[in-house]
């Protein structure tokens, strides 16, 4: 019904995982006290997960990374990086550096690298009020010149078994639906997908649930987060930037948003999705360990009640 280091085998699985954005939110240093490697692990496991993304705060020690992994029966599904991709006069520098990161990734088994342009403070300021129009946006030939950069950067971690997915987000260019719609239609699909934030699409004004419908092929991982869209149109009306609208937890627990998880992960479950599936809470209220295990039994019981329906309705066998 639910897996975190197997691929799906029929309806109603999903490869499940989290991440150390739920206990250490980098955006925000300070916000709270960091959980170090490895307790982070072990609470982790505590809210009821396998398998976690890798975060720069683990280390790049690999006996150390492997041995505090596999010890704990985990899995490193994937890993994040800001990329500066319309800087192209040093994009070459930039993916040069990136390599001890390749070959980091690829010794520990962690086969996914999620990018997305750097964050710009002019865009972080208009968070959730990017223009519709295009006017605040970037032009056709920087989606492209966008896009060229991800694929260069997609060329160079094949040779270490690393899939490159571009991760949309709130305050950088790539924000609002018409822009993930702009800089996909720039994607070559056989370079890179993306990695769909639901969260980030909701804040950013749109429907997440719609869009997987309808761009399930290109999606090749996905974080799944829900929104409080009061906390959204309160920063909104009071013009909050993207750091402080974290601070206020514009991001709900799963299921008590207006994200519509359970039509996400119908669309996921029906599609047979075979991506990872990273719930996310980037800011929360209480405990992170105690959030982050509800929000996993929420979609566990969604998944449940998910099988047992198809089950009704086939009847006896």
């Amino acid at each position: 019904m639910y897996r975190t280091d197997t691929p799906i085998e029929a309806r109603g699985d999903l490869r499940l995982a989290t991440a150390p954005v739920n206990w250490n939110n980098n955006d925000i240093p300070r916000w709270r006290p960091v959980v170090p490697f490895p307790e982070i692990l072990d609470l982790m496991q505590e809210a009821g997960y396998t398998a976690t993304e890798y975060d720069s705060s683990f280390g790049r020690d690999v006996a150390t990374l492997r041995s505090a992994v596999e010890d704990r029966g985990m899995t490193c599904c994937g890993s994040y990086q800001w990329v500066d991709f319309l800087d192209t006069e040093h994009l070459d520098a930039t993916i040069r550096s990136l390599m001890p990161t390749f070959g980091l990734l690829d010794a520990i088994d962690c086969r996914n690298l999620l990018v997305a342009d750097a964050l710009r403070p002019h865009r972080v300021a208009m968070a959730g009020r990017v223009p519709a129009d295009g006017s605040a946006s970037l032009s056709s030939d920087d989606f492209r010149r966008l896009a060229e950069g991800t694929h260069r950067l997609a060329e160079s971690a094949a040779a270490h078994n690393i899939a490159i997915h571009y991760h949309n987000h709130v305050g950088s260019w790539i924000e609002a639906p018409h822009e993930v719609e702009a800089l996909l239609a720039h994607l070559d699909p056989a370079l890179v997908n993306i990695c769909f934030d639901t969260g980030h699409y909701a804040y950013g004004g749109g429907n997440p649930a719609d869009f997987i419908a309808g761009h399930h092929g290109r999606i090749g991982y996905l974080h799944l987060k829900d929104v409080d869209m009061d906390a959204v149109l309160d920063a909104r009306r009071r013009s909050l930037t993207f750091i402080q609208a974290l601070k206020h937890h514009v991001f709900s627990p799963v299921g008590a948003g207006t994200a519509d998880i359970p039509a996400i992960l119908d669309v996921l479950v029906s599609s047979d999705f075979d991506g990872w599936v990273v719930i996310e809470q980037d800011t929360c209220e209480g405990d992170s360990t105690v959030t982050a295990r509800r929000n996993l039994d929420f979609i566990r019981a969604w998944l449940q009640r998910t099988v047992e329906s198809q089950h009704t309705k086939r009847g006896p066998a």
